[in-house]
């Protein structure tokens, strides 16, 4: 922990003091979830350093100010740390709304650093392109057409280019115009083949990108791929995979995919569930575009339509992941300098 570093309590967490010394956080309402301190040396000053974690002192400020042995306050705040209930900016766009965009204390840095890509299904990327419009006018949002050429070629069903590698390098050339982008898929039907390209795509130049879709019961929105950070699309495909009870039919949609004979229908209420996805995915695109951070980051948010349960799934990487996982001799460096730095200068 840095001593200029400033650190607060996050916004949802309420402070109730039962004494000086023994303090819960708490946060939720139907199903809420406490946090218990308590200062067994009955110093009397817990309830006070906590209720000065917003931000704006630093350790060696409060320290000095409480009149607390330094110690003590680095102690608390480790503490704190490894509990996650402080941070040191904002962690979604609703706390950074708070932090930059209120009347008093407007900024200029309020604009998400990266573009916006929506792809896949038209309908979904426009009403998602409309909400983050709303929401922030200022970001720079694009929706690829489907006769776009780069689309054409990442959604081909022919990717037998992904295991050449000749191929794959002058393939990958056309996709150079993404960098730098957030990509948004959202779709009404999953097609694994054309997500595991994307993914791919991302990995090779480094683009981070979320998935949402509709599939039968449930809508998925997220999880977000940030490469190097997170796990991959193949990964969560691996996972799904494996909690699969009967994997068979799966491979058999991927076969009939290649084969072009899957047919969608258009459930009569599918615009309703267009609209719940677009809403709760321009979300998650706010949070991270404007924060860096998301509720789905390495998690897929499942909403089963039936009974509307809403569930956050973790998602692990999976060892030995053909796409993101590191590969033996291509990704190892020398034991005591890389020679590549040496290459590059």
């Amino acid at each position: 922990m840095s001593d200029n570093e400033l650190l607060r309590l996050k916004r949802h967490y309420s402070i109730i003091a039962h004494s000086p010394d023994d303090v819960e956080l708490r946060y939720g309402t139907w199903n809420a979830t406490s946090f218990m301190l308590s200062d067994e040396s009955k110093a009397g000053y817990l309830y006070r350093l906590i209720a000065r974690l917003d931000g704006s002192i630093s350790p060696a400020q409060l320290a000095q100010e409480e009149r607390v042995p330094r110690e003590e306050i680095e102690a608390l705040l480790d503490h704190l740390i490894s509990m996650g209930v402080v941070e040191s900016n904002a962690s979604s766009a609703l706390d950074h709304y708070l932090d930059t965009l209120i009347p008093w204390r407007a900024s200029e840095d309020a604009r998400p650093e990266r573009p916006i890509l929506l792809l896949g299904d038209a309908a979904v990327g426009s009403e998602i392109r409309s909400h983050i419009a709303n929401s922030l006018p200022d970001t720079s949002t694009a929706l690829v057409e489907p006769d776009d050429p780069v689309w054409q070629v990442a959604s081909s069903l022919d990717v037998a280019w992904l295991n050449d590698g000749l191929s794959y390098h002058q393939q990958m050339l056309a996709f150079e115009g993404w960098r730098d982008h957030l990509l948004v898929f959202a779709t009404t039907l999953i097609n694994p083949i054309r997500l595991r390209t994307l993914n791919r795509i991302c990995l090779e130049h480094r683009i981070p990108w979320i998935h949402a879709a509709i599939d039968g019961p449930f809508l998925f929105i997220g999880p977000i791929f940030v490469p190097n950070q997170s796990p991959c699309y193949e990964c969560l495909e691996t996972r799904v995979m494996m909690n699969l009870r009967e994997s068979g039919s799966y491979q058999r949609y991927k076969r009939a995919l290649v084969k072009q004979r899957v047919q969608q229908g258009i459930p009569p209420i599918e615009p309703v569930l267009r609209s719940m996805l677009a809403s709760h995915t321009a979300l998650e695109v706010m949070n991270f575009a404007l924060t860096g951070s998301s509720c789905t980051v390495n998690k897929l948010l499942a909403i089963y339509l039936p009974t509307m349960e809403f569930t956050y799934n973790e998602v692990l990487r999976a060892p030995g992941c053909p796409a993101c996982s590191p590969l033996p001799e291509r990704d190892d460096s020398e034991l005591y300098f890389d020679s590549s730095i040496f290459i590059n200068g």
